[in-house]
């Protein structure tokens, strides 16, 4: 196309990965993971658990790499991102090739055919921002065959995935979930230039947490008190040319369980 056993168990799985890389030619997605992905899978997987919940799956770059769940629930907001996902998963045959006709076509007539929209809209753009611009560059790589070989490899292992499209704050967690989320960074919009809530994002975290679900947030700094488990500094670019790029600290936080009072 981006524990709770004390922490030994942390230091291990850590040690065990430090060396690990992601895959090669991600699906373009902004904010993607797919740099890092084995080593965040890696720490998630280590919990273990009957069920495994993304919150925010975006491209699936993580979830598809975490192992050891007998249950999936993929979530996401964005309908046309799911809508491919599902495709994909049922079989849909994404296009190898994408002109830039096509890209405008598409972008204007998004409902004509939701699932390649979805694939269009962000594996053919620049940066994997939604219809931001056609993907280009001097070498002329061909991006849709890219994002197609890459997404067809991460949905290999989600077969039995179920994708949900909805408010990452209504969705439906089995009991004991370990759950991942990956929000958008904090001063940052959303999909659609709507501004995301990070202060009620970490409180919905934290009440996860506190009736008994393991959560882990990928984000660049997290309130006092949740344990950072793993971080990685690289550099991000924002532009065509690379000349806005910015240095960040990606960090894998666990947020421990607060031990409340019973009410009396």
């Amino acid at each position: 196309m981006q524990y709770q056993g004390g922490k030994s168990r942390i230091a291990r799985s850590i040690a065990d990965i430090i060396s690990l890389t992601g895959g090669e030619n991600p699906m373009r997605y902004q904010g993607g993971k797919s740099r890092i992905s084995a080593q965040i899978a890696r720490l998630i997987s280590a919990r273990g658990g009957a069920c495994f919940v993304s919150l925010f799956c975006g491209s699936c770059a993580v979830e598809s790499k975490v192992q050891g769940f007998s249950r999936k629930i993929l979530n996401d907001k964005h309908a046309y991102l799911i809508a491919m996902l599902r495709g994909v998963q049922n079989g849909y045959e994404l296009p190898e090739l994408i002109t830039p006709d096509q890209y405008q076509l598409i972008k204007a007539h998004k409902d004509w055919d939701p699932v390649l929209a979805g694939f269009v809209g962000f594996g053919c753009s620049f940066g994997g921002k939604w219809f931001g611009g056609y993907a280009r560059n001097a070498t002329g790589t061909n991006y849709a065959l890219q994002s197609k070989r890459s997404l067809l490899k991460d949905m290999a292992t989600l077969q039995n995935a179920e994708f949900v499209c909805g408010d990452y704050r209504h969705l439906g967690i089995p009991p004991g979930s370990v759950i991942y989320a990956d929000p958008p960074y904090n001063n940052t919009t959303g999909y659609g230039g709507e501004v995301f809530d990070t202060a009620e994002f970490w409180r919905a975290m934290q009440l996860l947490a506190d009736t008994g679900h393991a959560v882990f947030v990928s984000e660049q700094e997290a309130p006092p008190g949740i344990v950072c488990v793993w971080e990685r500094p690289f550099t991000r670019t924002l532009d065509r040319n690379k000349s806005n790029q910015f240095k960040v600290t990606e960090k894998l936080f666990y947020l421990p369980p607060r031990r409340l009072e019973p009410c009396t």
